[in-house]
């Protein structure tokens, strides 16, 4: 894998991890442009790298970046509904 094809994977990936959490939290009419603007990535990215091995690790770290942007989404949404006591 060379920098480039890295750098797009780790790109495309966390725009991908991010829709895919937004997705889950947004309303149902929002969430149905979310998840095709979703789709629409993931079929431009599978069309442009043809490897395996890339392919494999899109879905690896597209996967990480959904678990992550939901936790701090989460803790985000605790603290403001839960502001520390000074």
């Amino acid at each position: 894998m060379t920098f480039k094809e890295a750098m797009w994977t780790s790109l495309i990936s966390l725009v991908t991890g991010t829709l895919l959490g937004s997705f889950a939290l947004l309303p149902s009419p929002i969430n149905a442009v979310v998840s095709l603007l979703g789709v629409i990535l993931v079929i431009w990215f599978f069309r442009k790298f043809e490897r395996k091995g890339i392919r494999i690790t899109f879905v690896i770290f597209t996967a990480v970046y959904y678990l992550l942007f939901i936790l701090l989404w989460s803790a985000y949404t605790f603290i403001k509904m839960n502001p520390p006591q000074v």
